[in-house]
């Protein structure tokens, strides 16, 4: 992307502005003037990873621990899963799981940590795409640092959207560079300096992408609790849109996150 030979990824305007903050030697940043979403520039290659390497195994079983607090049972896809820790951390018993990650090396790692726990499902070494899976397949969807890291954060809710039955959740944590842990760092803030993330989000513009893409609003910032979310990102849980289906007290789940027990191992 760059000024003259594209769109924003969000609303389709072509107009763009410097971002106020300091980006990184090598990096600038470009705010869209229509909806405000924050874009790096270069933007990475078609072939970065979905995975966030910076997660660390704690935060992973919090994010498990959340997951099962949101969807008591069912059938889960985490894209970007990396080894599998969240995935890993669900009940077998009561989860059918399946993962997506573009690395194969840690695709594999994620297959025999899954199936050494005995749980039913697959991991595939593969980007989201319409060929892979089927349509309302998933109760739940979760991405922990991919929509940032994709070559077009529309696309991949789009696919996401797709991909859930209706009135299943959408659970998206991703960098905010509106927060105040953002603001403190400046251009040593590790997402920024991570040129992996192309893609910046505020609760506004994230909340505008998951409604185009057929996504109840519904997005909270909690406050850091027991270890998760990490400081600096923004959480955003919603469910497809379904004439029968009211989005739930979403403020509640954030206020539940720091009473979550981590649950399966994290090693």
């Amino acid at each position: 992307m760059t000024i003259g030979d594209s769109c924003c990824d969000l609303c389709h305007g072509t107009s763009f502005k410097p971002y106020s903050a300091v980006a990184p030697p090598g990096r600038e940043l470009l705010g869209c003037k229509s909806c405000g979403l924050v874009t790096a520039l270069p933007v990475s290659p078609r072939t970065a990873p979905l995975y966030d390497s910076h997660r660390d195994a704690r935060s992973d079983a919090r994010r498990a621990a959340a997951l099962m607090r949101l969807l008591p049972s069912g059938r889960i896809l985490e894209v970007g899963c990396g080894e599998g820790r969240v995935l890993s951390g669900l009940d077998p018993a009561l989860y059918t799981v399946v993962g997506l990650e573009a690395s194969a090396d840690l695709a594999a790692a994620a297959r025999q940590r899954l199936r050494g726990k005995g749980f039913r499902g697959d991991v595939l070494a593969a980007v989201p795409s319409g060929d892979r899976l089927a349509a309302a397949s998933f109760d739940l969807i979760a991405m922990f640092g991919a929509l940032s890291r994709s070559p077009s954060p529309r696309s991949l809710l789009m696919e996401v959207s797709r991909l859930l039955k209706d009135g299943g959740y959408a659970v998206v944590e991703t960098p905010s560079l509106s927060s105040l842990t953002a603001r403190l760092f400046g251009a040593r803030w590790q997402p920024l300096r991570d040129t992996a993330n192309d893609y910046f989000f505020t609760a506004a513009t994230l909340e505008r992408l998951a409604a185009v893409c057929g996504l109840t609003a519904g997005s909270f910032r909690p406050t850091v609790l027991a270890g998760w979310p990490p400081p600096g990102t923004l959480v955003y849980v919603g469910r497809k849109t379904a004439a029968s289906v009211r989005a739930p007290d979403l403020a509640s789940l954030a206020g539940q996150v720091g009473k979550m027990t981590p649950m399966g191992a994290t090693d």
